[in-house]
């Protein structure tokens, strides 16, 4: 809303008159917010999602921007300048660095008649994209955050600021000292680390709004490679299942508070993750009628029959469970233990750069695979750390990923992870889950059961501690002898036939973070390859 009280932005208004010769093409779908944001596929409502922060961003080395409406008729420029702290003076136009000239052709004379071009559709004109070659990289670039300006000039003396307290003043608004907001930023939702940034052109005076409209659709440029700041982080949303691994982005006060998944609901399948999000792992009838889906896996549920459980299990609604379980129903999150329902991360300590997920040390990065330019850290593919700020008390390493200081250039033997400097044994301080040993910087397969926790449903309980047999060394898992110890049948979470018979644990579980299996982390890789839509131009 204005300093007066306006709401913006307001619907389009008598722009349509200014695209002689160009009907149809100058429509109130070409020339409008919302006729862009449908035109390039984006989930964005334009007065709801409207915000004036993030005003300022942190550049990476990929930044490129392309003007992608113009609804009005001035001719100015467009250019970066480094961001003014509160307070502030604003910079002149001498310190903004233009990315479009006044005088580019591309955009001011993209027809015979010489009249503005809408440019958010296919027409007789191109679209004016510009890139820096990395503002990171210019010696006029500060080191910190950067905003945008459209340089006053052409008929539209005055300039404006992605950073409103840099606008003009209102001077007889109510609260003294407001200024007047001359862009609006919307976070793109079909491309990452990309915003639009819409501005109106016409200078406003101390008093009023002047010739503007409030309409925000003279010139609104669509720009890549930015984040906010302190965004681009990995984080936990506190969702369940895959949804629960995200980035940090800008809250509504425009500083990194806010934790947004990467990876939407998907329907639900046998592959030991939540897919869906709703709290319970592998729920529902994912397998054909006699089988059961344990842990990823398709496998045949038993019975009194010709599938009986062994090791002094029973059967429960076709799995094998520890006798102290049956009928026990534990709270999302939480797994069944000898008839108690515990958390089966509980006093574990993983290997470093490894957490615990579903009682189980996993690298969330193990399965993911990043596209060039960025690397995984927290199951995340983010842009290398020499386009991006580390965050604090971390540095820049060699192979683009933010370190303990003193390790930029380190390189430690398997089974070693540098920390402040020197290589460490990743097990040296490891407490496995279920007391399994820790070799190579990996935790072995849990002793005692830690697998399936259950969400409180009907298909939810599980399996507590169960003594191996020892006439089966196979079923051991590299421990001591007379350790207790899971069937390996039991363990397992790569894919099995569901033609294959074999106890079962049941699964229902609240999942953190994507999810500890690999075949979770390689759909994160594949989904963050298929998430990156081009934009259509």
């Amino acid at each position: 809303m204005e300093p007066n009280g306006l709401p913006i932005p307001q619907p389009v208004g008598g722009d349509l008159n200014d695209c002689p010769g160009l009907e149809p093409l100058c429509n109130v779908d070409t020339v409008s917010l919302p006729g862009l944001f449908e035109y390039y596929g984006e989930d964005i409502d334009y007065q709801l999602d409207a915000s004036t922060v993030p005003a300022v961003f942190s550049p990476l080395c990929s930044f490129s921007g392309t003007l992608v409406l113009r609804g009005g008729g001035c001719k100015v420029a467009f250019g970066w300048y480094n961001a003014v702290e509160s307070g502030g003076a604003p910079p002149a136009n001498a310190e903004i660095y233009p990315l479009i000239p006044a005088t580019d052709p591309d955009v001011y004379e993209c027809n015979d008649a010489g009249a503005f071009c809408p440019l958010a559709v296919d027409g007789p004109w191109n679209l004016k994209t510009f890139t820096t070659n990395d503002i990171r990289s210019d010696a006029r670039y500060l080191g910190g955050l950067i905003g945008f300006a459209m340089i006053g000039g052409g008929g539209c003396s005055q300039t404006h600021f992605s950073q409103q307290e840099l606008n003009q003043e209102c001077t007889n608004c109510t609260p003294a000292g407001q200024h007047w907001i001359t862009a609006l930023t919307y976070q793109s939702t079909a491309t990452p680390d990309a915003f639009y940034l819409a501005f109106e052109d016409l200078p406003f005076q101390p008093t009023g709004l002047g010739g503007n409209d409030g309409d925000f659709n003279d010139f609104v440029f669509f720009i890549s490679g930015l984040v906010c700041a302190g965004g681009g982080e990995p984080c936990d949303t506190g969702m369940p299942g895959v949804c629960g691994v995200g980035r940090t982005d800008c809250g509504t006060d425009g500083t990194a508070t806010v934790c947004r998944p990467v990876i939407q609901p998907t329907t639900e399948a046998c592959d030991n993750v939540d897919n869906d999000c709703n709290e319970i792992v592998d729920d529902g009838d994912l397998c054909d009628p006699g089988f059961v889906c344990d842990r990823g896996s398709c496998v045949r549920e038993c019975n009194t029959g010709e599938f009986p459980c062994t090791n002094g299990l029973e059967c429960e609604n076709g799995f094998c469970i520890d006798p102290l379980c049956v009928g026990v129903q534990c709270d999302a999150g939480k797994a069944c233990r000898a008839g108690q329902c515990v958390d089966p991360c509980t006093n574990v300590t993983c290997p470093l750069n490894q957490e615990c997920q579903l009682g189980r040390c996993v690298d969330l990065c193990a399965a993911v695979q990043c596209d060039e330019g960025t690397v995984c850290e927290r199951g995340v593919c983010l842009a290398t750390c020499d386009c991006r700020p580390c965050a604090e008390g971390k540095a820049c390493g060699a192979d683009g990923k933010c370190v303990d200081p003193g390790c930029e250039s380190t390189t430690c033997n398997p089974g070693q992870v540098c920390v402040a400097g020197t290589c460490t044994d990743a097990c040296a301080a490891a407490v496995c889950p279920g007391g399994a040993a820790c070799s190579m910087g990996a935790c072995g397969a849990p002793m005692p059961e830690t697998g399936p926790m259950t969400s409180g449903g009907s298909a939810g309980t599980a399996s507590g501690p169960i003594v191996i047999d020892p006439s089966n060394p196979a079923a051991g898992s590299g421990g001591t002898g007379g350790t207790e110890s899971v069937p390996m049948q039991q363990e397992a979470v790569g894919k099995r036939s569901s033609q294959q018979a074999g106890c079962a644990c049941r699964v229902g579980v609240t999942e953190r973070g994507g999810g500890a299996a690999a075949s979770a982390l390689f759909a994160l890789g594949l989904l963050f390859g298929a998430g990156r839509r081009r934009r259509r131009r």
